[in-house]
């Protein structure tokens, strides 16, 4: 039995799923168990029509994948990955030990590609949370791996590039997935800045304390008291951003499938 490490998603939060695959002789088929939906089970084409491209013969053997934890349930293609490279390991197509430390995020196409899917960027910043040194994932440029601390990110296009690189034979192509994180702290200009208001100075005063604070604030009084006004130009007051800050609202953004320009300030409705 073949153990590889990748990530699973319960919301915004990742989470590590051991795929393990474990391969004899019977009637050929692949069975996915560990509770998986509709989009996990949908794999097991993915990864058959993938590993016969790399001339890997599974005639007559049955294959059973567990996604642990099994009481956890998983969904979307983010096992991929990890599925084919415990296939390929356990036939024998790759003789390298991969390391513990080491998760595979990424869905397969049917021709041997690796492609790109949501939730990739909170699956990175878990598996750096869960203390995992190397993340190898396919090429997507919503994310800046430069902004992630203490992992390494192998980006790939192909699965055959990837064996032959676990094997030593190949260096991937640089792939640029840096966007320019500045530490110094730029002007803004906002269209209603907090400074223009005169007046109010126990709501002003309510408004900076709450957000130096991160406090909840609810707003009320009579129309025309100044209470939009008010809630217009507090965005002005907001602390920047830091970069675990950022990386959480980009997370979110891409879970909802929105495109979000990569900013310091905080996004305000």
């Amino acid at each position: 039995t073949v153990k590889i490490s990748s990530i699973g998603l319960k919301g915004l939060e990742g989470y590590l799923v051991q795929v393990e695959v474990q391969i004899s002789q019977g009637t050929e088929s692949m069975v996915i168990v560990g509770l998986p939906d509709a989009s996990v089970k949908e794999s097991k084409e993915r990864v058959l029509s993938t590993i016969r491209t790399l001339d890997c013969d599974v005639t007559d053997q049955k294959i059973v994948v567990n996604l642990s934890p099994s009481e956890q349930k998983k969904n979307g293609p983010l096992f991929d990955l990890a599925m084919a490279i415990g296939v390929l390991k356990e036939k024998g197509q790759i003789k390298e030990e991969i390391p513990q430390d080491t998760a595979f995020i990424g869905a397969l196409s049917l021709d041997g590609n690796v492609v790109k899917v949501e939730g990739m960027l909170p699956a990175l910043i878990a598996a750096a949370g869960l203390g995992f040194k190397r993340v190898f994932l396919p090429y997507d440029q919503l994310i800046s791996i430069d902004m992630l601390d203490g992992i390494e990110c192998i980006v790939f296009f192909l699965m055959i590039d990837l064996i032959l690189y676990i094997g030593g034979q190949v260096s991937l192509p640089f792939h640029n997935m840096k966007t320019q994180f500045e530490d110094t702290m730029p002007m803004y200009k906002f269209q209603m800045d907090f400074c223009h208001i005169i007046g109010h100075e126990h709501a002003k005063q309510a408004l900076e304390i709450a957000a130096s604070g991160g406090h909840n604030v609810l707003m009320s009084g009579p129309p025309g008291c100044g209470k939009s006004l008010l809630a217009e130009t507090f965005p002005s007051i907001f602390p920047l951003l830091t970069k675990k800050a950022q990386l959480e609202v980009m997370s979110l953004y891409q879970l909802a499938k929105e495109k979000i320009p990569i900013s310091h300030t905080a996004p305000y409705r």
